[in-house]
């Protein structure tokens, strides 16, 4: 008898030490993918970082045969077939092509008007440049395809200067001691943002890059400051977009063709580490990457939770909304049918949904520079005419699919040029009976077809709300329902906020969407931007996300495991208190 409780001690203790084992072994795991997750806020490998001294300009080993090679395949569509930045890209981009003749490059390690380093270049066609066009080469080029490129550039395309003049020096910035980011960090940071540097007088007071709007760069093209709480957009965020360093070199060395100086004898180095500490800490995103669009990794749902009890939110400040974060939901131009739109300027909407018994209400918030309300005799700040420089005409920005647009033929009148400033705006659309339709059948995105219709909810500035039936972008039909309503709006420091509120189920079941728990219904945003000529069919728009209100949990989930959880005590306390009579009605047998 004694054996066997040993031999069954040894195995509990086995058991045990099987158990603490699995808990190691799965907090390593759980460890290691917990670094992983850390990982995915940084996309490819670091880039090259030259040391600190002052050099003559270095000679990339590349081929320059080669490199032209490469340019003529890969690069001649943007920069041009001189490296002037007149590539027939150019007249649809807004940020244009560099330029190359002057040899005046904005991302760099090096101080203001200083040419860059071989790896500056290096880095900017391997990893791209963030919140523009310019992708990153090196998931297609080859190490050596981007040196001959590089050495290309150098030596045939910036004509203005010379990388091996003799007289050319660079000085290349040192980090020196990072400090860390903290509250007193941050702090310190802002006051220097706001007081010494005055970087609040373009930025902004929040750092949305809604402070002076009628700057240019060196080619004569308007130049906005830029967002400083999408530091994914930043130029040289080299994939890594929420590390405090890229933002101490660029304080260090300005971007040179742009307003932008260098601070670097202007602010002590911890001075550009707290503003750089100060400027990520403006962020209200900080989510993993997409290492294919380098944007916040999100999901393509819309989360809308249940409230009981109290009533909706009627403010963004209101914490129902701390119920669930907000999902991200990406813009884009919308190039696809006339009246084609080339220079959207929202890129990305933020959105949030709580429901109850009756009702469900949305919170939208985007940013945008500026406040806008319909006047045709207004001035945009950068509708596609802004979008022009007296020195560069061959690639000021146009809003034309193609030249012959304004003349005869199919295309005439179909992108009227626009007029003063419109009125900012914001819709959300579904489908009218997506109940009917079945899986993945959906109408077209765009405000639906002929077939399928759509029901768009269309929010203006100036107060007007719309409730709208789409069978196409020219097929609009504005009902008399009034279903909707206005909660909240207002616009501050480059941000919108609005809080609409529509009934769960309305009378007309054909067009007005009815919402459900538990389904994924499709929903499609669309935006405007009143000060960048946008209306009608020149807007920004999503692709389908789904909205899921989730059900309310019954009450049964907090009555039932109690009262299993009892049951299974009273079990066991049974179970032990049967096994201790069943010991004693048989101590004497064992002998």
């Amino acid at each position: 008898m004694m054996h066997k409780i040993k031999e069954t001690k040894s195995k509990v203790v086995q058991k045990g030490l099987g158990f603490g084992v699995s808990v190691v072994v799965a907090a390593l795991i759980f460890g290691a993918a917990s670094s992983a997750s850390a990982q995915k806020f940084k996309i490819g490998p670091a880039p090259l970082e030259p040391k600190p001294g002052v050099y003559k300009p270095g000679t990339i080993p590349g081929n320059i045969e080669a490199g032209k090679a490469v340019y003529f395949r890969k690069c001649v569509w943007c920069h041009g077939p001189d490296g002037a930045g007149d590539g027939p890209s150019a007249i649809r981009l807004v940020t244009k092509p560099r330029n190359f003749n002057q040899g005046t490059f904005k991302i760099r390690h090096t101080g203001s008007g200083e040419l860059p380093t071989d790896e500056d270049l290096f880095n900017s066609v391997t990893h791209g440049l963030s919140g523009s066009v310019m992708p990153p080469w090196g998931k297609i080029l080859k190490k050596k395809e981007i040196e001959d490129v590089v050495s290309f550039i150098k030596k045939e395309l910036v004509k203005d200067r010379e990388f091996d003049d003799p007289d050319e020096e660079i000085a290349v910035i040192a980090y020196g001691t990072q400090i860390p980011s903290s509250p007193e960090s941050i702090e310190l940071g802002k006051d220097v943002y706001m007081n010494k540097a005055k970087c609040v007088e373009c930025h902004g007071l929040t750092g949305k890059g809604n402070g002076n709007l009628t700057q240019r760069d060196d080619w004569g093209f308007p130049i906005f400051p830029a967002n400083l709480t999408k530091p994914w957009n930043l130029r040289g965020n080299r994939r890594d977009p929420y590390n405090p360093r890229n933002i101490f070199r660029e304080v260090s060395t300005g971007l040179n063709g742009t307003p932008m100086p260098s601070f670097k004898d202007e602010l002590t180095e911890d001075e550009r580490w707290h503003v750089a500490n100060f400027v990520v800490s403006l962020t209200d995103v900080v989510r993993p990457m997409d290492p294919e669009t380098n944007k916040p990794m999100f999901g393509f749902v819309i989360k809308s939770k249940f409230i009981e009890e109290g009533g909706l939110p009627s403010a963004p400040e209101d914490e129902g909304w701390n119920l669930l974060e907000p999902q991200y939901v990406a813009m884009a131009s919308q190039i696809i049918q006339p009246p084609r739109h080339f220079i959207r300027t929202v890129d990305d909407i933020r959105v949030r949904s709580l429901f109850n018994d009756k009702d469900i209400v949305f919170l939208l918030e985007w940013d945008d520079r500026t406040e806008s309300l319909r006047d045709e005799n207004g001035e945009a700040k950068y509708d596609f005419k802004r979008l022009s420089s007296l020195a560069f005409p061959a690639i000021n920005t146009t809003q034309y699919t193609h030249e012959n647009d304004r003349e005869k033929g199919p295309l005439k009148g179909v992108n009227p040029e626009p007029v003063g400033i419109y009125n900012d705006a914001i819709a959300l659309q579904f489908p009218q009976v997506w109940e009917t339709l079945g899986a993945p059948l959906k109408p077209y995105f765009i405000h639906g077809d002929e077939k399928y219709g759509v029901d768009l909810w269309k929010w203006q500035s100036d107060g007007t709300l719309e409730e709208i039936a789409g069978h196409g972008i020219d097929a609009l039909e504005v009902r008399e329902d009034q279903n909707l309503k206005i909660v909240y709006s207002k616009w501050a420091d480059g941000r919108w906020q609005l809080i609409l509120k529509r009934a769960l189920l309305t009378e007309d079941k054909e067009k007005s969407v009815q919402l459900v728990t538990g389904k994924n219904i499709p929903m499609t945003f669309f935006a405007w931007d009143g000060d960048a000529g946008e209306t009608g069919g020149r807007m920004a728009l999503s692709t389908f996300y789904y909205l899921m209100m989730e059900p309310p949990i019954p009450q049964t989930v907090y009555i039932v495991p109690p009262i299993v959880f009892f049951v299974f005590v009273g079990l066991l306390c049974w179970a032990r208190a049967a096994a201790i009579q069943y010991k004693k009605d048989h101590e004497g047998e064992e002998g």
